[in-house]
């Protein structure tokens, strides 16, 4: 069964209201009324498209009924054809200004009247048809330029990102940039140079830190996980929370907040893996910085130990020399002692016993010396 679209007729006189009705009731669900104030009554329902809306009626006429209905947001946009017996250009210059769309003289005749009915409603699909598109346009402009937006907010993010010297700087980059995206919550950075967790205001609450632990808990292999309204994103090294935003969005949400919902999650995700590889190369950069400091250490201490071999060098051969003299001169003055052969000889072997053992000391410490020498070329071998 086809459905009749709805047409009010309004006459203060019952016999013209009837025979309205009787034109129209074959294709048009009718229905009539017999002043002003009960046009605009029925009008404030929204269900009628057109209103033949007679002229000369007590109380409240058509033009003033006509200008109360347009400033009626309910009923404004529907259609008016003033019915008047007095058709003069004079009456219908007024009926336009009073926000009329069509005229019809008295006594109708019906064809007319059906032919305006048709052209009114078909004028009203029309442009219902073109502001449906006017609409589907504004919002695809509208999407565009948020979309627009949001990918700025995710480049600037990852050019920023390169000058993040650590984990703190990149957690709190990273809830920048979710502020700018209308969203908010917690991450938590976890490496080799310890843990950092945070939120917008600072320390993550108890509830915010056992939300982080749960996600903990989450398979890593899935980057997002739905945590009912909300969103988890997980990465090598980054939990990230973040608040009013659905993973698993219902049916019933509108389409256009699907759409944006959906390109968040996935805007915060390329986020999160920038934030993941800048993290690679926050570690990376901090073992080559400790390696280039080892390697510097080493060099310092290869110096040090060739300056000292040099120095240990020297004091060998001045030790070597004393002890010399010394023997020389313990043999020279056996004459002047007058000791026996047998105290000249015991003597002599002290001392040179003695200078013997010191030798032996200085030998020992070039040994240790060859040792590190050793290791540190190993370890420059290894750098």
């Amino acid at each position: 069964m086809t459905h009749k679209r709805h047409i009010l007729v309004v006459d203060d006189d019952p016999s013209v209201v009837a025979t309205l009705e009787a034109s129209l009731e074959d294709d048009y669900q009718v229905v009539g009324v017999g002043d002003g104030q009960a046009a605009l009554d029925a009008a404030a329902s929204g269900q009628f498209e057109v209103i033949v809306l007679d002229v000369e009626m007590p109380i409240m006429n058509g033009y003033e009924t006509c200008e109360r209905l347009r400033a009626d947001p309910a009923a404004g946009s529907v259609a008016v054809i003033f019915h008047s017996a007095h058709g003069d250009i004079a009456e219908r210059l007024r009926g336009y200004a009073a926000g009329g769309d069509d005229f019809l003289s008295k006594p109708f005749d019906p064809d007319e009247l059906k032919a305006k009915i048709f052209n009114l409603l078909a004028r009203r699909d029309r442009q219902k048809e073109v502001d449906g598109q006017l609409e589907d346009m504004t919002n695809t402009a509208l999407a565009t330029a948020d979309m627009v937006g949001e990918v700025g907010v995710v480049l600037d993010f990852q050019r920023q990102l390169a000058e993040t010297p650590d984990y703190p700087a990149v957690a709190r980059l990273l809830l920048d940039a979710l502020h700018q995206l209308g969203l908010e919550g917690c991450v938590r950075i976890q490496g080799a140079l310890g843990i950092c967790a945070i939120n917008s205001r600072g320390t993550p609450t108890v509830l915010e830190t056992s939300i982080l632990d749960h996600l903990e808990k989450m398979d890593a292999a899935n980057l997002v996980h739905g945590i009912g309204p909300h969103a988890g994103f997980l990465r090598e090294g980054v939990r990230l929370f973040v608040r009013n935003l659905c993973v698993d969005r219902p049916p019933t949400m509108d389409r256009t907040e699907s759409e944006r919902m959906g390109r968040q999650v996935d805007n915060i995700a390329l986020l999160v893996n920038a934030a993941t590889t800048r993290l690679v190369g926050i570690d990376s950069g901090r073992a080559m910085a400790e390696l280039a400091n080892t390697k510097q250490l080493i060099q310092i201490t290869h110096e040090a130990l060739t300056s000292l071999s040099a120095r240990e060098h020297v004091l060998r051969m001045q030790v070597r020399e004393v002890f010399n003299r010394l023997c020389s001169e313990v043999e020279d003055s056996f004459i002047s002692l007058g000791l026996t052969d047998d105290q000249e000889h015991r003597l002599s072997h002290l001392v040179q016993s003695h200078g013997d053992e010191v030798m032996a000391l200085l030998d020992s410490g070039q040994e240790a010396e060859r040792q590190l020498q050793q290791v540190i070329a190993g370890l420059r071998g290894r750098g």
